[in-house]
């Protein structure tokens, strides 16, 4: 049986990991230490507030997770929307109306819920089980929350995004088990790691390597199929020039952020999966030593 110092070291990894987002820089459109990217009501002190808010309900959802282990992966998840509403509601209150991490309280909530299931049931996390325990619990979450939506008065950005154009976003991303993380995300954080650069300039590597690939609802909303297309060739163009590992892929980084920034292009939904990428690697590899930390970063400030 876990102790209670283990279900609160998972959780610690879940709020770490919310707070490392928005620490990275450069981050093409998104709020960091640097400015409030593409931005006009948010900042990184609303951020850091909103982590804030947000780290007893990663702590209450690992705990759901575990002490519910036994019961159906759906009843599970049930057991976790309902501490999610309830963050949601206090994240709200504590940024004013401002929606700074709704998105990321969903997957990093899911997937601390999932974490407290995998200690309890001896599942290594990260691991493909791992990825299958969330296929299971969001089996028919699509079908349950976008296919009834034609008689709501009141649709979030994502849902009508569905009922225009059959973009599933973060509910598909979850259902398939987060392909994006396991497959795109994980690895590239875990390869630049392998190259010695700093963890910052690893984690930008993965944030492009996932705006490569994710059909980012979050631009999608902003700025419609252009506005996603431009995000996805701008990333393949810098993974195409070496990315954060050459001179030319970190200028290439640098531009985008200052494009991005004058077409209002923020990849939230790629910098969710960011957060969860890098929560699994401290829940794998543990919190990264100080000599990682103290790497100095490739771009020059």
């Amino acid at each position: 049986m876990a102790a209670k110092i283990d279900l609160q070291r998972v959780g610690a990894c879940f709020t770490a990991a919310s707070l490392f987002e928005v620490c990275i820089n450069p981050s093409p459109g998104l709020v960091s230490p640097q400015d409030s990217g593409a931005h006009t009501d948010m900042s990184l002190f609303t951020f850091v507030i909103g982590s804030s808010t947000l780290a007893p309900y990663f702590g209450a959802c690992v705990e759901t997770g575990w002490s519910h282990a036994q019961e159906s992966l759906g009843a599970v998840f049930g057991k976790l929307r309902s501490v999610g509403v309830q963050a949601e509601q206090e994240l709200l209150r504590a940024t004013a109306g401002v929606n700074t991490q709704r998105g990321q309280l969903f997957v990093l909530g899911l997937a601390a819920g999932v974490s407290g299931v995998c200690l309890a049931r001896g599942v290594r996390t990260p691991s493909g089980a791992f990825f299958g325990v969330i296929r299971e619990a969001c089996r028919g979450l699509t079908e349950r929350e976008l296919n009834q939506l034609e008689n709501r008065v009141s649709l979030t950005a994502g849902e009508r995004l569905y009922i225009e154009k059959g973009y599933t976003g973060v509910r598909g991303e979850a259902e398939a088990g987060f392909p994006t993380v396991e497959h795109v995300g994980y690895p590239a954080l875990v390869a630049a790691l392998h190259q010695g650069v700093s963890f910052n300039d690893a984690a930008v590597h993965t944030l492009i390597s996932i705006m490569s690939s994710l059909s980012d609802t979050t631009i999608l909303h902003r700025a419609g199929d252009d506005g996603l297309a431009q995000v996805q060739s701008t990333a393949q163009a810098i993974l195409g020039a070496g990315s954060v590992f050459s001179e030319r892929g970190r200028q290439l980084i640098l531009s985008a952020h200052t494009d991005f920034c004058q077409a209002r292009l923020s990849p939230g939904g790629s910098a969710d999966l960011l957060a969860l990428s890098v929560a699994l690697h401290f829940l794998g590899e543990g919190f990264p030593e100080p000599q990682i930390l103290l790497r100095p970063s490739l771009f020059k400030r």
